[in-house]
């Protein structure tokens, strides 16, 4: 019988998977607050707002989210078919987040789109509008700009003019000429420059500077990714700030009132009612088991509202109190959180029942790539290349928010079912102290600071460089199909110099050893980067000062790494769809021992979670946005049906 469950939820999983592109699939209905839940949270809401922020509920306010800034554009174009302005604002968003080249084309696109005159046909006269377009984005969301109310009202009485017919915003004066000249300005600066983007052949003074223009770019574009600053190298970021708040002035004086009286605003506020409402186990329609840790499992899962995928990591509090890692599992719990990146498994929700934690992840359907090297052997070069990249501003992101990973491993390199990697398990993920010591994570891929001690025999502290060494024994892992710490020679190595375990004969070559780098398995370019990040003294390891540094490395040459950055970037391999779908025999179940019946859970222990419930705003708006545009697509709401059939929620 259970073996007959099993195939069902297998059978379920996998067609799930498989189903994903054609739409969301929700089974459960979106609860409405009543008119007194609504109050409450109104006022509540109202209670907690910044007093230097805009005001709850207004226009501002309202458009910061991406769910009030795709409800507010469906309200313009579907019941005032008004287009033009509200996909100004937009295209100015989208233009904010931009890099480089195209962030340059793009400002000269909206430019000549919504702020020059208007286009003429030649063979018919008439005036050329701009195309009317919808939000196809799950995540567009508009930041104020820093002009105050009345800056923003004397720029609005000085600048629009309904009954001027020269462009499509009905804008004009001085904020369209500095926009104009600023652009051109730009340009004439690029011309002047003249800087090609590749050097062949010349001088070896012509080399190194297109090397160093070539690591400043890679700078600029990290530094924009990063969001440490806005080096402004293209354009700067207030371009069109000003004609961008009379825009939105202009809007919300001819169109809010009736938007706020509309059911598109009623569904807003509905919607970040159920977002701050508590997330609860009930919420998820479990599908199959895909793995087991030391805790509790991974399960793969379905949010009922939505339909969304995701994986479910439940953990159970008894387990954890038996081996004291409260504090473990709640660091996790915060690292993730705080780090939100395209090259790391996000953190969707947070919440806990009485005897279990839970944590709600990416749902990586592709394995992780030490099974893939287990089946492979060793990757191709494009595969190497995609991986290293993006594992690289993985841990680049957890180390600007001021985290060392500690962890990196195959194992811990997921694929979706897209064949994008991501970083996952950030149990061991801790901030970066003056006096963090000790070894964490996988022997053979600890860097060499982690083992060592001063003069008194205490461990030494170490910073974010460890995590370059491990990313060297991975890459190395990527081309060779060996880890060079755990390999036959490194054993040999270690054994060889009188260590009496295997342990210690891995540790004394990651202290002592260096690798060799064949040429029949690495490249010149391959072996030079392994070498760099192996550096056995982390000041002069390669990734010291940032990810730039490795970026520049030969290595990565002909990457293009605004793709990759991006989220671009077409994955080399499509991992199977089922490749995670492991026999529930294998998985296996725990074991429910005398000490785990006898553990106690006190109320002191509750302690530790206090602060575990969190809902990441940008995960439901997706959700959300992801929903409203299937019904829009569709023209027809989306019904809650039942589990068993697995088709297609009503929408407040």
């Amino acid at each position: 019988m259970e073996e007959l469950q099993d195939a069902i939820e297998d059978a379920q999983y996998v067609n799930a998977i498989a189903t994903q592109e054609e739409g969301p699939r929700p089974v459960l209905a979106w609860d409405k607050p009543t008119d007194e839940q609504l109050a409450i949270w109104e006022a509540d809401t109202r209670r907690k707002a910044s007093p230097n922020g805009p005001k709850p509920f207004s226009t501002d306010w309202s458009l910061q989210s991406a769910i009030g800034l795709f409800l507010f554009s469906a309200y313009l174009k579907e019941i005032c078919d008004d287009f033009h302005r509200i996909n100004f604002v937009e295209d100015v968003i989208r233009w904010k987040g931009m890099r480089e080249k195209r962030k340059f084309e793009k400002a000269v696109e909206i430019y000549e789109t919504y702020l020059a005159e208007y286009k003429i046909d030649q063979q018919t006269g008439a005036k050329i509008n701009p195309p009317k377009t919808q939000i196809t984005e799950l995540d567009l969301s508009r930041e104020v700009p820093g002009i105050d109310y009345d800056d923003t009202q004397f720029l609005y009485a000085s600048t629009v003019d309904p009954t001027y017919a020269h462009n499509c915003l009905g804008l004009k004066g001085s904020i369209i000429r500095e926009v104009s000249e600023t652009i051109n300005s730009r340009e004439d600066e690029m011309k002047a420059s003249g800087v090609p983007s590749e050097v062949n052949g010349g001088s070896s003074a012509s080399m190194r500077l297109a090397k160093e223009k070539r690591y400043e770019s890679l700078r600029e574009l990290t530094q924009t990714w990063r969001q440490k600053e806005n080096p402004d190298a293209c354009l700067p970021q207030t371009l069109f700030d000003k004609a961008e708040v009379v825009v939105v002035e202009s809007l919300r004086r001819q169109h809010w009132k009736g938007f706020v009286e509309s059911e598109y605003f009623r569904k807003f506020r509905n919607f970040l009612w159920f977002q701050d409402r508590a997330v609860v186990p009930d919420d998820f329609f479990n599908m199959r088991v895909l793995g087991r840790g030391g805790f509790g499992s991974v399960i793969a899962c379905k949010r009922g509202v939505s339909g969304k995928l995701y994986a479910m990591k439940v953990m159970d509090k008894k387990r954890i109190k038996l081996k004291k890692s409260e504090l473990l599992t709640v660091n996790e719990r915060v690292s993730l959180a705080a780090v939100e990146s395209p090259f790391v498994v996000n953190l969707k929700y947070s919440f806990h029942t009485q005897e279990s934690i839970f944590l709600i992840l990416d749902l990586m359907t592709g394995g992780d790539l030490g099974y893939h090297l287990q089946q492979k052997g060793k990757f191709p070069k494009k595969e190497c290349l995609y991986y290293a990249a993006r594992i690289m501003l993985g841990l680049q992101a957890l180390h600007d928010e001021g985290y060392v990973y500690r962890d990196l491993k195959p194992e811990n390199c997921l694929l979706d079912e897209d064949g994008k990697v991501k970083i996952t398990d950030l149990g061991l993920t801790t901030k970066i102290t003056p006096t963090l010591h000790g070894a964490a994570g996988t022997r053979g891929y600890w860097a060499p600071e982690m083992l060592r001690r001063d003069k008194k025999g205490k461990r030494m502290a170490y910073g974010h460089t460890v995590d370059w060494f491990s990313y060297g024994c991975c890459v190395a892992e990527f081309i060779s199909g060996a880890n060079p710490f755990r390999s036959e020679a490194a054993l040999s190595f270690g054994l060889e110099a009188g260590m009496e375990t295997k342990e210690k004969a891995i540790d004394h070559a990651t202290l002592e050893m260096h690798p060799d780098f064949p040429d029949s398995l690495f490249e010149k370019d391959a072996a030079d980067l392994c070498a760099k990040l192996l550096e056995k003294d982390e000041k002069k390891r390669l990734g010291t000062q940032g990810c730039e540094e490795i970026m520049a490395h030969p290595w990565f040459k002909n990457l293009n790494w605004e793709s990759i950055i991006t989220d671009q970037k077409k994955p080399p391999y499509t991992p199977p769809k089922d490749v995670n779908a492991a026999p529930q025999s294998e998985i296996g179940t725990f074991h429910e021992d005398k000490k785990h019946q006898e553990t106690v859970l006190e109320l002191k222990d509750e302690r530790y979670y206090k602060d575990w419930d969190w809902t990441n705003p940008n995960a439901y708006a997706a959700e959300v946005i992801e929903f409203l545009i299937y019904e829009r697509e569709t023209g027809e709401p989306l019904l809650p049906v039942s589990q068993n059939t697995g088709c297609c929620c009503i929408i407040m």
